[in-house]
């Protein structure tokens, strides 16, 4: 996996951030297509604080233990998934071995259509960053679950992390360099999601003394994290 995602990264890419003010500018309708997650819940709490102390308790055990507030009712989050089954079955194993009272939620954004003018090259760094943010996500679950089953050890996933922090840096590079990309809601967006991404994946990689069920659990956080901030942000487009 490490040697794939080195060989990705490493292919050449346009300079595109040169050719944003000089290249005609053309009309394209783009799509962020349906955001859907499954959430793990472990705990439904009435305050913030009930809820941290509840999760204080489960960060050792490899769960995300990522505290949020949804719809009105504070939640212990586990991990998130992009298949219900997944995550209903690990709500029941969680419920069943745990005792706890585990449900698997789901969120969703609708799809969203856009149509944009501008010169190619921020068109594709927008849908770019869209499709960047949506496999980060995924590739931080299969981080945590590899560690979980030894199939990754503790520094490989720290490299992994910290080549995605590039990654994610290299693309809100990109989109910072669209004119009047801090005063339009998508770009500024984007770049905050991306932004937002590569602290977290920087920390990751810097925290060379957790191991184990607690460096996972770490990672799920930050993956929990960066999908809710999707989630909300591709929410609001529809607004």
């Amino acid at each position: 996996m490490l040697v794939v995602y080195v060989l990705t990264l490493n292919a050449s890419k346009p300079d595109v951030v040169e050719s944003m003010a000089a290249a005609p500018r053309v009309t394209k309708e783009i799509a962020f297509e349906p955001l859907t997650g499954w959430c793990v819940s472990m705990a439904a709490c009435d305050s913030d604080q009930e809820a941290r102390l509840a999760a204080s308790a489960y960060g050792s055990r490899g769960a995300g233990a990522y505290v949020a507030q949804l719809e009105g009712t504070w939640r212990v989050l586990g991990a998130v998934y992009e298949s219900e089954q997944d995550a209903r079955r690990i709500a029941k194993r969680l419920a069943d071995q745990e005792g706890l009272q585990a449900e698997a939620l789901r969120l969703e954004a609708d799809r969203v259509k856009l149509r944009i003018t501008a010169p190619q090259a921020q068109i594709d760094a927008i849908a770019g960053a869209d499709a960047l943010l949506r496999e980060q996500t995924r590739q931080l679950g299969q981080i945590a679950l590899q560690l979980d089953r030894g199939e990754l050890r503790p520094d490989g996933a720290r490299t992994l992390c910290g080549l995605a922090a590039q990654e994610a840096a290299e693309a809100s590079q990109t989109l910072s360099g669209i004119p009047g990309a801090s005063d339009n809601a998508l770009c500024a967006g984007l770049i905050a999601r991306l932004d937002s991404l590569c602290e977290m994946q920087r920390a990751l990689a810097a925290s060379t003394g957790e191991k184990g069920a607690t460096f996972s659990g770490m990672i799920r956080c930050a993956q929990i994290e960066n999908f809710l901030g999707q989630w909300e942000m591709q929410g609001n487009l529809t607004k």
